[in-house]
């Protein structure tokens, strides 16, 4: 197969220079949910694309390609960049994460609070994926709708009606093909790239301990295991208990979505002009000389293995500088964290920062890299009074606290397993007995992140700090409470031989009582996300910290825009993922529609 694909165009090129007379209409940067459907449509549309990827091809292996084992993926140092971020700028409350991750003088990790005596703190373990196909291959492929009311909001401050949630809903039909349903079911799609199905329901059948906890948590909150997480009804963003969980994979468990689709793509290279570079990491956006207005027309790009050094594997290789021209675009889709740090370095962000690190100023954008948005998550993990038998994948649980502001606003997921954050070589594994509702907590008050140079050494990390509960903590500390308060007494209500169960948090033993103040205090601390958005949010221009119009243009820069989750002004529901892969057909559609026009 991989040879299929590099005479197919995909490529780990680390020698020839690319010509100014160019033969690429666009070049995408990056090749996550964003990048890779974008770059696959534009070539199928029959422009000559480009897609750069930093890290190498993983689609044949088994920790990638079955869904089962995210775990393992995301522990894999052959895709990993290893961020180290914060969650305020308090260091007292910062020293009470019991998940600190530190380096020690052997230079191995340590996870905890009391480090060998010569380590150095790095922060809290945030792991993205560079690999073909980026973060959509390491995660746990929850594929879950946003609100309509997440969608309305970007038409409301952008004047464009395209953004309507009734408009939005098209993009996931185009791509889906649910595999769940009845085929004709209102609001899907059967003939797209995505395969999206639900964890298999038998086990509801079958009596077992996990049935009987299942039953229970129904008991609680209503509900069904086979129930349609995205159905287009009126009332679905109010719509509680319990759900199928969707994930983006096949009916035998196979991840699908940008690795699989990039592939199909590149297997007709007479038909759809695709190269794929591996190993490419972009350092800048080039601009023309002697254009009036800011112009891309290029990037400058790092040829080598394992150049930036967030990789684990980094041994400190410079790499060979290349150029690469667009006849067209440049598309940057490096995801939250590596686009803002690539406009930045191309000199396009706040002009202070820029001066800081000796960068040419492009377009002073005070936006770029600011509101760096993320989702709060927590759970309610406990240990039955015996093993469990029986099994059941994860099914979906949705919560609409007491104080919820207008939608429902948890996401939950049960099985038993544990999840308790990312940290290297996560997860904690409790046994036999463990049984978990973890839940995201969506569309919190607080979104005042950032993302911030080092420097100007493409290959350095930024400065990542969420500034999480900077506003509105107390109103989201209680909806946290209070899901955990659902989520325990849904648990527990299965009584004896199964119970009672010894909880490990928020609320440690067995039928204990504690404070609610204790308890928020360790939902405060404990806190943690994998869902980075926002720090190149849409916005119309006199927002000042708006950085692309609701076409995904950079605002004052021609020829030049972004599309992954860095687009978004604020976190999409609970799962990031799916949403993104329909901002890729979106910007398919407005590219193409740029390019008709330029063309007419």
């Amino acid at each position: 197969m991989m040879g299929q694909l590099s005479t197919a165009g995909l490529l780990a090129l680390t020698g020839a220079v690319a010509q100014a007379a160019s033969p690429y209409d666009y070049i995408i940067v990056g090749s996550g949910p964003g990048g890779a459907p974008l770059a696959a449509n534009l070539a199928r549309a029959g422009y000559p694309t480009l897609l750069l990827e930093a890290g190498d091809d993983l689609g044949n292996n088994k920790n990638y390609s079955e869904m089962i084992n995210f775990n393992l993926a995301a522990n894999d140092e052959k895709s990993r960049w290893d961020f180290f971020v914060k969650h305020s700028s308090d260091e007292e409350r910062e020293a009470k994460y019991e998940h600190t991750t530190w380096r020690k003088p052997d230079g191995s990790f340590y996870v905890g609070l009391d480090p060998p005596e010569g380590s150095e703190r790095l922060g809290i373990y945030y792991p993205r994926s560079a690999t073909l196909g980026g973060c959509a291959m390491h995660n746990g492929g929850v594929c879950n709708l946003p609100s309509d009311d997440d969608w309305n909001a970007i038409a409301e401050s952008t004047g464009d009606d395209t953004w309507l949630a009734k408009n939005m809903r098209q993009y996931f039909e185009r791509i889906e093909t649910a595999q769940y349903l009845p085929a004709g079911t209102p609001g899907h799609g059967y003939s797209g790239y995505l395969n999206v199905t639900i964890s298999d329901p038998g086990f509801m059948q079958q009596s077992s301990d996990i049935q009987q906890i299942a039953s229970s948590i129904i008991s609680v909150v209503g509900g069904d295991v086979t129930r349609d997480i995205n159905a287009p009804d009126p009332d679905r963003d109010n719509s509680t208990g319990v759900f199928g969980l969707a994930s983006h994979a096949d009916l035998n468990g196979h991840r699908v979505g940008t690795n699989t689709y990039i592939r199909s793509t590149l297997d007709d290279p007479a038909t759809f002009p695709l190269t794929v570079q591996l190993q490419s990491l972009v350092t800048r956006v080039l601009f023309a000389e002697d254009a009036e207005e800011p112009t891309a027309i290029g990037v400058e790009v790092l040829r080598g293995q394992s150049l930036y050094k967030a990789d684990p594997r980094h041994s400190g290789a410079k790499g060979k500088l290349e150029q690469v021209f667009a006849n067209k675009e440049v598309i940057v889709a490096g995801g939250a964290f590596n686009s803002p740090q690539i406009l930045k370095l191309s000199g396009i962000g706040p002009a202070e920062e820029l001066k800081q690190f000796d960068i040419p100023i492009v377009k002073d954008l005070p936006g770029v890299g600011e509101k760096l948005a993320d989702n709060y998550e927590g759970g309610v993990l406990a240990l039955a009074s015996k093993p469990l038998n029986g099994s059941s994948g994860p099914f979906a649980v949705l919560l609409k606290t007491p104080t919820a502001r207008k939608n429902r606003n948890i996401y939950g997921w049960c099985k038993s397993f544990s999840f308790e954050g990312f940290w290297p070589g996560f997860p904690t594994e409790y046994g036999p007995s463990e049984y978990e509702c973890a839940f995201v907590h969506m569309n919190p008050r607080s979104q005042a992140g950032y993302v911030h140079l080092r420097s100007n050494d493409p290959q350095e990390p930024p400065e990542i700090n969420f500034k999480f509960f900077e506003h509105g903590e107390d109103e989201d500390l209680t909806e946290m409470l209070d899901a955990a308060k659902i989520f325990r007494k849904a648990i527990t209500a299965v009584g004896a031989p199964i119970g009672p169960f010894n909880e490990k948090h928020p609320c440690p033993g067995v039928n204990q009582n504690c404070t609610d103040a204790a308890q928020k205090e360790f939902l405060k601390l404990q806190t943690y996300s994998h869902h980075a958005t926002s720090t190149c949010g849409i916005g119309p221009a006199e927002d000042k910290l708006a950085v692309l119009d609701s076409k995904f243009r950079v605002h004052g820069v021609k020829n030049l825009r972004v599309v992954d989750a860095s687009a978004f002004p604020f976190v999409p529901g609970a799962f990031p993922v799916c949403p993104v892969f329909m901002l890729a057909e979106k910007a398919t559609d407005d590219i193409l529609k740029d390019a008709s026009s330029a063309s007419a």
